[in-house]
């Protein structure tokens, strides 16, 4: 179906005086109020049309009423639907939508149908509105956009859409993106997995831990893997795993800071890790536990720092020549043996903390050299890139708003991740969401001046 829409507007401006900021900030306010207009001139132009096809079955054969008058039997405990498409005019009701341009009200045309007795409105049947939705779904959208980047109140302030706290929450909460991407990721796209955790203040000013584990592509970008909320990691073990298609000839390093209960953390899936930046921090506080001042302690750890930054020769792994690939070899053996020796070191000077330390850190610290001499991958090993997406949820979790619940934690957590490093899925999200299917178009055809009469 095909229609045109007629728009006249009076403009007054005062020449010589008006300048382009006042013209495009009244322009500026005109844009929602006048896309409500033209949303109820097409919805009243589609309703009549669905009427007259529904009521005229003698001139539009089933094939022009395909898709309209669908509804449930009349009294029908099983909620069938009726195979009736016949029905007689019965008046109009007032129904109120709230949609993003502001709320729509406006007259709906009420059928009954011949073959089964029941009253539906034909209109909002055709456009997959429910009999008691008060908000069309892009509200939902520009909700969740908005509510990403600013608080609820500043929300409310700061657009048109006409929401309560309550509901802004409902539709966090209620989201259900927790649901969703839950696709299963092959091994071999990954060059990565990271996990860390960070405290949020919840209601009441109770603390919470958030998880969340990404992915690193081959080309370097996040992977969004999940976000968890006061959750076990054996429980986030599980859930990771269920994810990731494994391949027998395929290994991933996993890149962690030392968090307590990661060290077998998708176990023969991955190969952990330990972040090299991480290391030597961590080593300061297991000399300082065994008295040692930063002074004493810096040479160890200035030691460690040498021994862990063995940087890889850039290019193709296969076309490498063993005498390119042989230094990283060398230097590799002759850093664990430091290691090792730093180790006996710091026992037989009784730095029991220390020695602990550094021995438990060793087992994880030259995976990704060991991964790049078996098999050529080159894996990230520092959790910096982690580190930068938890700033990203941070700012919005931290500074703008606290007192959450688990699930809006959960979910607005995702949200972040998912916007921010995976567009095209986020996108494609919102599309079957909104059902968008190209079935709608609407184009200007012609701008134009036309004299008022009154000059």
């Amino acid at each position: 179906m095909k229609r045109r829409i007629s728009i006249t507007c009076d403009f007054d401006l005062a020449i010589g005086k008006v300048n382009l900021n006042e013209i495009v900030y009244k322009l500026k306010e005109l844009k929602d109020s006048l896309v409500l207009l033209i949303l109820k001139q097409i919805l009243m132009s589609y309703d009549d049309l669905i009427m007259d096809r529904l009521t005229q079955t003698q001139i539009y054969p089933s094939k022009m009423r395909k898709g309209l008058g669908r509804h449930v039997r009349k009294d029908d405990a099983e909620e069938r639907f009726c195979r009736g498409r016949k029905v007689y005019r019965r008046g109009h009701r007032n129904r109120k939508i709230k949609t993003v341009f502001g709320c729509l009200d406006m007259e709906v045309r009420r059928a009954e149908c011949l073959t089964c007795g029941a009253r539906y409105s034909p209109l909002l049947n055709a456009l997959q509105v429910t009999p008691y939705s008060r908000k069309e779904t892009n509200v939902e959208h520009e909700v969740t956009e908005a509510v990403i980047d600013t608080n609820y109140r500043r929300l409310i302030e700061g657009r048109s859409i006409d929401i309560s706290l309550g509901g802004i929450h409902n539709i966090v909460v209620g989201s259900d993106i927790d649901k969703t991407f839950q696709d299963r990721i092959p091994a071999e796209d990954l060059s990565g997995i990271m996990a860390d955790g960070t405290g949020v203040k919840q209601h009441k000013g109770s603390k919470g831990e958030l998880r969340t584990i990404i992915g690193i592509s081959q080309q370097g970008r996040v992977v969004p893997l999940g976000s968890f909320v006061n959750t076990s990691w054996s429980e986030i073990d599980n859930a990771i795993r269920a994810r990731i298609k494994e391949t027998a000839d395929h290994s991933i390093p996993f890149v962690y800071d030392g968090e307590p209960g990661l060290d077998d953390f998708l176990s023969g899936v991955a190969e952990a890790q330990r972040c090299t930046w991480h290391a030597p921090r961590g080593l300061y506080y297991a000399l300082w536990e065994d008295g040692l001042k930063k002074k004493e302690s810096q040479p160890p750890i200035d030691k460690v720092k040498q021994l862990v930054g063995i940087e890889l020769p850039a290019g193709d792994f296969e076309i490498l020549k063993e005498e390119d690939k042989e230094p990283v070899r060398t230097r590799y053996e002759t850093s664990k043996k430091e290691v090792r020796e730093l180790i006996s070191t710091f026992y037989e000077k009784g730095y029991q903390k220390g020695a602990s330390y550094l021995e438990s850190l060793s087992k994880r610290l030259f995976t990704n050299i060991e991964l790049w001499l078996s098999t050529g991958i080159i894996a990230p090993k520092t959790t910096s890139l982690l580190e930068r997406v938890f700033r990203e949820i941070g700012r919005r979790l931290k500074r703008i708003a606290w007192g959450w619940s688990d699930a809006a934690v959960t979910n607005l957590s995702k949200m972040i991740l998912i916007k921010q490093y995976a567009k095209d899925k986020w996108e494609q999200y919102w599309k079957e969401k909104l059902g968008i299917k190209g079935y709608f178009n609407i184009n200007i055809q012609t701008v134009g001046i036309n004299l008022c009469p009154t000059f």
